[in-house]
């Protein structure tokens, strides 16, 4: 998904922003952070599914925090690529016999991970049915590596479990989101919706920072006292 995608993503969280803060909830003067100060916590489960270098990807992880006053909340969240995405980089690559093998196909492998900070606005949490606004902000690392055997030829590269690490690098990420959460229960929440992974600092000779940014459809199952 390229930059038609990342501005169909904008659009629509400002949309859903424009539609959450334009209702009443009461005709009570609010404040900043409201006069309930309660707070609570959660923990959830999720799945984020998108693309990385094109190739559809799974992402599993979990985020969580410190709900303050309903409506705010604070914690982390993390996440790792389970998906085995590979791909055919055209480079001078050594034979068995020790000679250069000039524009050889090496299938290389992509493994990513990330975590961090976590900053949440819940929007009309006592509804059954209302939005969130998560922002994960957080650093990561991404690898490229190539299967040990020499000859490659018939491997089927979702067969591979161990490789070599051809470069490695560290970045960063900054990924808003909004989602439709249902209160199932009292300590049970069903969310689903859609982020955007803006990636930067990839320092990779083989890929760069747009092969790791996309859009992400998410689904997590929340549990906790929100």
């Amino acid at each position: 998904m390229g930059g038609s995608m990342k501005s169909y993503f904008i659009i629509c969280l400002l949309l859903a922003s424009v539609l959450v803060f334009g209702q009443d909830e009461d005709k009570e003067f609010k404040t900043i952070f409201g006069q309930d100060y309660s707070s609570g916590g959660y923990g959830a489960v999720e799945l984020k599914l998108g693309n990385v270098n094109e190739e559809t990807s799974l992402f599993v992880g979990g985020r969580g925090g410190w709900v303050i006053g309903h409506k705010f909340v604070v914690g982390g969240a993390g996440y790792g690529l389970t998906t085995n995405n590979t791909f055919n980089y055209q480079e001078d690559l050594l034979n068995e016999n020790g000679t250069m093998v000039t524009d050889s196909l090496r299938p290389l492998k992509i493994d990513m991970g990330y975590g961090g900070l976590l900053l949440e606005y819940i929007a009309f949490p006592k509804k059954a049915v209302h939005l969130s606004f998560p922002l994960i902000i957080a650093g990561g690392g991404t690898s490229l590596g190539s299967k040990k055997e020499l000859d490659l030829s018939g491997v089927n590269p979702n067969d591979w479990s161990t490789y070599d690490f051809v470069e490695r690098s560290p970045f960063f990420l900054v990924e808003p989101g909004v989602y439709v959460e249902l209160n199932m229960t009292k300590f049970f929440r069903l969310s689903a919706g859609a982020s955007y992974r803006f990636v930067s600092g990839i320092n990779l000779e083989r890929l760069d920072n747009s092969d790791f940014s996309d859009v992400n459809f998410n689904l997590a199952l929340k549990f906790g006292v929100f």
